[in-house]
């Protein structure tokens, strides 16, 4: 005779749900922490440039916009800040044009080491040597102190920032949407313009973006190609801090920051930046 089979009663116990990192209130404390510490220098810039007296303190002794009625009803800086602008909306549509092409050449199948570390090479070599190399350059083509010199050199500076947001966008597409676009009989180029550039829309924007914030504060290579009819809105600031150290050059700072702040909250809308890294 078989024995009848007992039952054990059931000991198996309820695993707790692993904690991941992140969770704990020490890593919230810290990144509170960070973004304080990075958001405290901003906070002082915007203070200060409400203080009624001519000096740059903070917090301010007072409450004052005279050193905002000061910047847009001065000539010269409103002249760096449509320089400024201009040389932004040249740069990104350039910037724009040749990162979409460089990226999906170097990162579309096997990634070129040799040719990747060419085109990111401004992020490497310093920015004297690269603003030396266009003095020479620039002086020798005669574009030396003109929009055109300007434009070539932010160009150059703020091309590899493009590249590797749209080299993201890249290394993310779907072969498979191209092939059946080609197996439905369209060519390279009507894939490339109906299917290939709206899956890099959110790289190309966050690219673009880029340049234009990179732009509007260039300093270091602006230096060697510009000259007196072609100071930029940060040149100015630079020689403002140098030799006046009033709240005006915190105000133009603030005005900027704001600007690229409104940019990036309209361009939301339309496009998730948060694909783009």
């Amino acid at each position: 005779m078989t024995s009848p089979t007992t039952t054990r009663p059931s000991t198996t116990r309820r695993r707790r749900p692993m904690r991941q990192f992140g969770d704990g209130w020490a890593v919230r404390i810290s990144a509170l922490v960070v973004l304080v510490f990075l958001a405290l220098p901003l906070v002082a810039l915007v203070g200060s440039s409400f203080n009624p007296t001519p000096l740059v303190q903070f917090p301010p002794s007072g409450f004052s916009l005279r050193w905002y009625e000061s910047v847009l009803t001065s000539n010269d800086w409103l002249v760096s800040m449509q320089l400024s602008l201009v040389v932004a909306l040249l740069t990104i549509p350039t910037v724009v044009v040749l990162a979409t092409l460089a990226a999906y050449g170097l990162f579309r199948g096997r990634p070129k080491p040799v040719l990747t570390s060419f085109f990111m090479s401004p992020l490497i070599v310093s920015e004297v040597m690269i603003g030396l190399g266009l003095l020479t350059y620039l002086q020798g083509t005669g574009t030396l102190n003109s929009i055109t010199g300007l434009w070539l050199a932010h160009t150059l500076v703020t091309m590899p920032f493009a590249i590797r947001t749209v080299s993201i966008s890249v290394q993310g597409l779907d072969p498979m949407l191209e092939r059946a676009g080609q197996s439905l009989g369209a060519g390279p180029l009507r894939v490339f313009f109906t299917v290939t550039l709206p899956q890099l829309r959110p790289g190309i924007v966050a690219g673009g973006i880029f340049a234009g914030v990179l732009s509007l504060g260039e300093v270091a290579v602006s230096t060697f190609v510009t000259g007196p009819n072609t100071t930029t809105v940060p040149l100015r600031i630079m020689s403002a801090v140098q030799f006046e150290l009033d709240p005006s050059s915190a105000a133009v700072s603030t005005l900027l920051m704001l600007f690229s702040i409104a940019v990036m909250v309209l361009l939301s809308k339309w496009v998730d930046l948060s694909k783009a890294f």
